[in-house]
């Protein structure tokens, strides 16, 4: 379970007892100057602003900004199965990559980036109010927090400028004008190096140390070419550089290590949405991805939803031998599992007959085909249709959020990163130390070392997809890569301009003469 902070400060006086004296006389004054002075205590202050991240309406909102990033992906599609997930053909437009300026995941993605870089701002005027406007007399805990609120207000603006392009800069000072994509860029640089100094040099999970702001430029330089026109190969690889060098983390033995409940000590983890199925809630993959006959099955107290999976030639990505095809799942779901330590399907151990499911007119046995026929069915015939997704582990008995907190950034990813860049540098081809951190994360899949000839680009790209598969990254890997406009099963070629969202009608409407739309749209 996940730590749960809470500011309890307090003031008593009691009542002299006197016949003639009966004024109070106060034995606590407990004043904001004598309490902020501790990291831990500036922390408390901070955590509303890390709160965007989690909840319904999060980073990982179904219909928010992962969904930007997943469902527009050759690694989501999320069938029409009769009426169940129409949604009024969102869900459907964001696979074919037909989404518009008024669509509803387009909306929902700018307000949690520009709602977080807000809660920052407040935030950090909360900080000077507590410590005062003049800089130079504040205690290195304010400090420490004030950096601390701007590189995670840096986050959010990455967020908006990766999926959006030109935006605004939200500083708490400016008016609203549109910048351009470069700026953006340039903006967010600044402020990650001058305040990665100034934080823990020192793994808090959870926090944006420094060894997180280390991870958040090495991505920015592995994209930069993408945000800039300007390749930035070797940035990318130093900052991978500070991450390993630095020993802050570990690649876990176990792949599956990083997403189980219990976690807040997870030396894979780098920056991790931090969940908890009643006070921070917000991970709903146990209800999202799964079958409506798995409700019974582990004793959820909630129905399923039998949404979003995976298509069947992202599944054949994963050769059998590959510990991580078990966060897939396919096959005959039966009516009970015996071993709820083990939640993760593939490791529990399975009793009793197939699970039978009645729908309309229809009786069948609930059997998970990883080939999908249709995105569209409405007799609903592809109910049990697409690998599910079950990499996190969940409890059973639980209700619509899950424990298991969701990594952003991990380790793994590190290595993977490292290895592109100095391939990029090298005209495409992988030398020793490339083979060596793709490598580690490969063989502990279970998997042979690949050799120079093997590791292609292209091979990096399907490396990245199983081994980070629905955490986050692939649209801005396929974009990358050059895949992301390309077709798949009910995705045609789609325009170059779709590697950016459109501004939100709301957003122009809201500040005429500000922005200029994005091209295509």
């Amino acid at each position: 379970m996940k730590k749960i902070y809470t500011v309890i400060i307090a003031a008593a006086g009691l009542l002299a007892a006197a016949c003639t004296d009966l004024s109070p006389e106060v034995y606590t004054d407990v004043r904001k100057e004598d309490y902020f002075k501790t990291p831990a205590q500036f922390s408390t202050l901070i955590a509303n602003a890390y709160s965007q991240l989690a909840g319904e309406y999060g980073y990982i909102y179904r219909e928010g900004f992962w969904s930007l990033q997943e469902y527009t992906s050759d690694e989501v599609v999320v069938p029409t199965r009769g009426t169940d997930w129409y949604d009024a053909g969102v869900p459907i437009a964001m696979h074919s990559h037909t989404w518009g300026s008024n669509t509803r995941d387009v909306n929902n993605g700018w307000s949690f980036a520009y709602g977080g870089v807000t809660k920052c701002n407040t935030v950090i005027d909360n900080i000077h109010t507590i410590a005062g406007e003049d800089e130079s007399t504040w205690s290195d805990a304010a400090k420490a927090g004030l950096a601390e609120a701007k590189i995670l207000r840096a986050f959010y603006h990455l967020l908006a400028m990766d999926t959006y392009g030109n935006v605004h800069i939200d500083d708490g000072q400016r008016e609203i004008k549109q910048y351009s994509r470069k700026e953006v860029f340039d903006w967010i640089e600044r402020e990650l190096l001058e305040n990665l100094e100034k934080v823990d040099n020192a793994v808090r999970y959870g926090s944006m140390t420094r060894p997180v702001a280390y991870m958040i430029l090495a991505k920015m330089y592995l994209n930069s070419e993408v945000y800039t026109g300007t390749p930035r190969w070797a940035d990318a690889e130093r900052y991978c550089d500070l991450i390993i060098d630095g020993d802050y983390y570990i690649l876990n033995n176990d792949y599956f290590d990083a997403f189980k409940i219990s976690n807040t000590s997870n030396k894979e983890i780098i920056f991790p949405i931090v969940f908890d199925g009643v006070y921070a809630n917000g991970n709903m993959f146990h209800l999202m991805t799964q079958h409506y006959a798995m409700r019974n099955v582990f004793e959820f107290t909630t129905d399923c939803w039998n949404g979003p999976c995976t298509l069947e030639s992202f599944y054949n990505k994963y050769s059998d031998n590959d510990k991580r095809k078990a966060q897939w799942f396919v096959g005959p779901v039966y009516d009970s599992v015996t071993d709820w330590n083990t939640i993760i399907y593939h490791r529990a151990n399975w009793t009793g007959k197939i699970v039978e499911w009645d729908h309309a007119d229809s009786h069948f046995q609930v059997i998970i085909d990883p080939k999908v026929t249709t995105i569209q069915d409405p007799t609903a015939a592809n109910s049990c249709e697409g690998a599910r997704f079950v990499k996190f582990e969940f409890a059973n008995g639980i209700a619509h959020h899950a424990d298991s907190d969701f990594p952003i950034y991990r380790y793994a990813d590190v290595l993977l990163m490292k290895a592109e860049a100095r391939m990029r540098q090298n005209g495409g081809k992988a030398d020793e130390v490339a083979l060596e951190c793709v490598n580690k994360v490969h063989t502990r899949a279970g998997l042979p070392a690949y050799t120079a000839d093997q590791l292609t680009l292209q091979e990096l790209l399907d490396e990245r997809g199983r081994e980070l598969a629905w955490e986050g990254h692939r649209r801005d890997d396929q974009i990358r890569f050059g895949t992301y406009g390309s077709s798949w099963e009910f995705k045609s070629p789609s325009d170059e301009n779709h590697r950016l969202f459109p501004i939100p009608d709301w957003v122009r409407d809201g500040a005429p003469g500000v922005y200029t739309q994005n091209p295509g749209y």
